[in-house]
C-alpha cells in the first residue's frame, strides 16, 4: 500500500532524528506533492501514524511528531534457587485463536508467490522424488542449501553433518529421546517456551529452571547442577528467547559450550529465532563455540518462512550417527517435494531476500506494538525490548494471568498467560503477545491484530 510505504519513510526519518520530537510535519497537501501521492494516500498515512503513536494531530495546527516515549521498564527477572520440578500438560485447551496467541508471521509477510514458484520448479522434477523413498537424513540438495546459507553468517558446517526433520520441535524431541530417559531432569531457562515444557511433560522428563538474567541465564546455577549431575541434559534457546526476548551474549554462549564439554553433558540449542534479529548482524549460536560436539543445534523455517512446510533440522555433533538412526526408526524420510521446494527457495536467493525484508518490518512492528500498549496502559505495565524474534513479554502488577486467559477465551481471544512458561509459582502477572502480524493488516474489512490488541487492552484495564 502506498500510504504504508510513505509511513515507513516518515518513521525512518523520526528514528534517525531528521524529524525530531514535537516538530511539525508538512501539510497534507505539501506532503502529497513531496511523496508524489494522492491526497487520500497522504491522509491515510498521517492517520495511520497517529494510530501507531508516531504523530499527534493538533486542531487548527496540523500534525506533529510525538515526543519520544520513555521506554517502559522491562519485566522483572525473578531470582530463585533452582530445583528439580515436574512439568505438566496444560489443563485447559484453546487459547490459540487470533493473531496474538501463536508466535508467527502474519499472512501479509509470507512470500507466497515466490514460494509457489519454487514449488512449481520442484514439481518439474517430481519423478526424481516419486520413484524412491526420501533420504532418511534429509535430501542432499536441501542439506547443502542450508549449509551454504548458514556459512554466509560465518557459521560453516558440512551438509553431511545435518539431519532434516519435521520442524524444530521434532528435532528437539529426537534430541531429548536420544540423550535422556524418562524421569531424567533437563535444565531449561525460566521462563521457558511453553511448547518445550509441554514436550518435556509428554516425554516424562523433569526440569530444573535456571533463572534468566539480562545477559542470558544464570550460568553459575547451571554449573552447580551440572557438576553435581542433577541434570542429564540442557535445553536452551540462546538467541531472542521466547518469551522474554533476551539473547545470550557471545561470552555466555561460549561459556555454555565450555560447560557442555567440561561436564560431558549434551546441550540442546533451540535456535529457531536466530535469523529474526531486528539489526544488521545475525548472532552466532552457541554451537559455533562447540569444540567437542556436545551441543545439538536445532532450527527451522517455521518462524521465518512457513509453519506449514514442517521442515526443521539438527546439527547433532558427536551424536550424529545415533541421531540419524533414532530419526529413521519407523520412518522413511520427509516429503521430498517439500524439501526440494525449500532447497530451490534458498538456492535462488529468495530466502535471503525475504529475511532482509521481514527483519526490517518486524523492527517496525515491535515498535508499533510497544507504542500501542504504552499509550493505552501508560505506567501500568513493564514491557520487553527484544532485539529480535516475534513476541513481547508484558508484566502488569496485580494481573491474574489465569483469570485474564479465561476471560480472553470467552471472547475468542488467544493469548499466552505467563503461568504457562514455568513449573514454579512465577510470572502470574505476565503474558506473551505475538507481534508478528502488522497492525494495519486488513482481512475482510477488519484489522485482526489491531482489534485483538484493543480487546486485550480492554481486559487488562477492566479486570
Amino acid at each position: 500500500m502506498r500510504y504504508k510505504q510513505m509511513a515507513d519513510q516518515i518513521i525512518a526519518d523520526i528514528e534517525s532524528g531528521r524529524l525530531p520530537g514535537n516538530s511539525r510535519l508538512p501539510s497534507l497537501r505539501k506532503s502529497a506533492r513531496l511523496y508524489s501521492v494522492s491526497m487520500t494516500t497522504a491522509i491515510n498515512c498521517y492517520h495511520y501514524l497517529e494510530e501507531l503513536g508516531w504523530l499527534i494531530a493538533k486542531p487548527q495546527s496540523g500534525f506533529y511528531v510525538s515526543q519520544p516515549a520513555v521506554p517502559a521498564r522491562p519485566p522483572g527477572l525473578p531470582r530463585f534457587e533452582s530445583r528439580i520440578t515436574t512439568p505438566h500438560m496444560p489443563s485447559t485447551a484453546g487459547g490459540m485463536n487470533g493473531p496474538l496467541g501463536i508466535s508467527q508471521l502474519g499472512p501479509s509477510l509470507l512470500p507466497t508467490a515466490a514460494l509457489n514458484r519454487s514449488v512449481k520448479r520442484a514439481l518439474r522434477h517430481s519423478s526424481e522424488y516419486l520413484e524412491r523413498y526420501p533420504d532418511p537424513q534429509g535430501e542432499a540438495a536441501l542439506r547443502q542449501a542450508l549449509a551454504s546459507h548458514f556459512a554466509g553468517y560465518g557459521f560453516p558446517f558440512a551438509a553431511s553433518e545435518l539431519v532434516i526433520g519435521n520442524g524444530c520441535i521434532d528435532a528437539v524431541r529426537v534430541a531429548l529421546e536420544l540423550t535422556t530417559q524418562p524421569g531424567d531432569a533437563v535444565a531449561i531457562s525460566s521462563p521457558c517456551f511453553n511448547g518445550l515444557l509441554e514436550l518435556l511433560a509428554l516425554l516424562d522428563r523433569r526440569v530444573v529452571e535456571i533463572p534468566s538474567t539480562a545477559e542470558g541465564i544464570d550460568l553459575e546455577q547451571l554449573e552447580h547442577h551440572l557438576s553435581r549431575r542433577h541434570v542429564k541434559a540442557g535445553l536452551f534457546s540462546t538467541t531472542h528467547m521466547n518469551p522474554q526476548g533476551i539473547s545470550m551474549t557471545p561470552r555466555q554462549k561460549q561459556k555454555l559450550a565450555d560447560l557442555a564439554e567440561t561436564y560431558a553433558t549434551p546441550i540442546i540449542e533451540d535456535d529457531i529465532y536466530m535469523e529474526l534479529g531486528h539489526g544488521n548482524v545475525t548472532p552466532l549460536p552457541a554451537k559455533y563455540w562447540d569444540r567437542s560436539g556436545y551441543i545439538l543445534w536445532c532450527g527451522s523455517v517455521s518462524k521465518t518462512l512457513s509453519a506449514g512446510l514442517r521442515i526443521g533440522w539438527c546439527l547433532p555433533g558427536r551424536y550424529l550417527e545415533r541421531y540419524r538412526q533414532h530419526r529413521s526408526v519407523g520412518q522413511f524420510g520427509l516429503n521430498a517435494l517439500s524439501q526440494a521446494a525449500l532447497a530451490d527457495f534458498i538456492g535462488t536467493g529468495q530466502y535471503h531476500a525475504h529475511l532482509q525484508k521481514v527483519r526490517s518490518q518486524l523492527k517496525l512492528q515491535i515498535s508499533a506494538y510497544q507504542s500501542f500498549l504504552q499509550n493505552a496502559l501508560a505506567d501500568n505495565i513493564a514491557l520487553s525490548h527484544p532485539s529480535g524474534g516475534l513476541v513481547l513479554w508484558l508484566q502488569s502488577p496485580g494481573l491474574n494471568c489465569r483469570e485474564l486467559n479465561r476471560r480472553a477465551r470467552e471472547i475468542g481471544l488467544g493469548i499466552r498467560p505467563g503461568c504457562e512458561f514455568t513449573t514454579l509459582s512465577l510470572y502470574q502477572d505476565c503474558l506473551r503477545i505475538n507481534a508478528g502480524w502488522p497492525l494495519d493488516y486488513e482481512q475482510n474489512g477488519r484489522y485482526p491484530a489491531r482489534d485483538a490488541l484493543q480487546q486485550l487492552i480492554g481486559l487488562i484495564q477492566h479486570p
